[in-house]
C-alpha cells in the first residue's frame, strides 16, 4: 500500500478500528514523508519512505538571484489550500514593496470567485493575475518567471508542486502544518510560518525580497532537497521494495526506513 494525503492522520485517528484493519492487510506500506509513517507503524506493517517523484531536470536552471518582487501561488482553489492566505499575505508584502506582483494558478474547485472577489477591490488589483490550471510546459515557464513561492495549505503531507519549487530554484515560504516541517527545514530549505497566519508569511516574504544571501541560501538547498525526489533516486528505491517482497519469502522488514 502507498499512503496519500495530509489530512489521513486525523482520518485514521477518528477511525482507528478500520484504519488497522485496513492498513494491516498490507505486507509493506510505502510512505512518501515521514509524517505518516507512524500510521504504518501503529498497525505493525513494515514502512519504506520514498519521496515523491520529481522531474527535477524539466526545472533546472542557472542559480537565481536574490531581491525579486514575483510571488507565486500555485494549487486548487480549494478551502484546504486556503488560497485567502495568499492574497492577505500579498497585502503585507505590496506594503513595503508596491512594485510586488502575485500570480494565483490552479483549478477552481469552488473558491476562486471568493478569491478573485477578494483582488477586486484592493488599490493592487492589477498587479494580481489568475492563469488557471498550468500544464507540465507552462508550470517550467511559470516557475522561472517568479521569484517566490506560497504554500498555503491548511492540510498538507508532501507536496509534489513544492518540490516542482525548490527544484525551480524558488525560495519557498510555507504554513508549518501536516508534513510540511518534516519535508522542509525552516531557515535551511524553506521559511515556515504559522497556519492562516497573514502578516507572518508576508513578513517572511519581505524577508527573503530583502534578505539576498537568505534568499540565495533557501534555493541552493531546496534544489539539493529536490534532487533527492528524481526519478533515478527514487526508482531504485522502489525496486529495492519490489525484490524484497517478490522474493520467495521475501519480507522488507529489514530494509532501510
Amino acid at each position: 500500500m502507498v499512503l496519500r494525503g495530509g489530512n489521513l492522520p486525523a482520518h485514521c485517528g477518528e477511525h482507528p478500528t478500520w484504519s488497522r484493519r485496513v492498513l494491516g492487510r498490507a505486507r509493506v506500506i510505502v510512505a512518501p514523508s515521514a509524517y505518516l509513517i507512524p500510521l504504518a507503524e501503529r498497525a505493525g506493517v513494515p514502512v519504506v519512505h520514498i519521496p515523491n517523484v520529481v522531474d527535477t531536470a524539466a526545472y533546472e536552471g542557472p542559480p537565481r538571484r536574490g531581491g525579486g518582487t514575483r510571488l507565486l501561488w500555485m494549487r486548487t482553489f480549494h478551502h484546504i489550500y486556503n488560497p485567502q492566505l495568499a492574497v492577505r499575505a500579498f497585502e503585507h508584502v505590496v506594503a513595503v514593496h508596491p512594485e510586488a506582483t502575485l500570480t494565483l494558478a490552479g483549478q477552481d474547485k469552488g473558491l476562486l470567485g471568493e478569491v478573485r472577489a477578494l483582488v477586486a477591490d484592493r488599490p493592487w488589483r492589477d498587479q494580481v493575475s489568475f492563469p488557471g490550471f498550468l500544464g507540465p510546459e507552462q508550470k517550467v515557464t511559470t516557475f522561472a518567471a517568479h521569484d517566490v513561492f506560497l504554500n498555503t495549505n491548511r492540510v498538507d503531507n508532501a507536496p509534489v508542486s513544492v518540490l516542482e519549487a525548490a527544484a525551480a530554484g524558488m525560495p519557498i515560504v510555507a504554513t508549518e502544518v501536516g508534513g510540511i516541517p518534516d519535508l522542509l527545514r525552516d531557515g535551511v530549505t524553506a521559511l515556515l510560518v504559522p497556519d492562516d497566519d497573514a502578516a507572518a508569511m508576508g513578513a517572511a516574504v519581505v524577508r527573503i525580497i530583502e534578505d539576498h544571501g537568505l534568499a540565495e541560501r533557501l534555493a541552493t538547498e531546496g534544489r539539493s532537497l529536490a534532487r533527492a525526489s528524481a526519478w533515478p533516486s527514487v526508482r531504485d528505491q522502489w525496486c529495492a521494495v519490489f525484490e524484497r517482497v517478490l522474493a520467495p519469502g521475501g519480507s522488507i522488514v529489514d530494509a532501510d526506513r
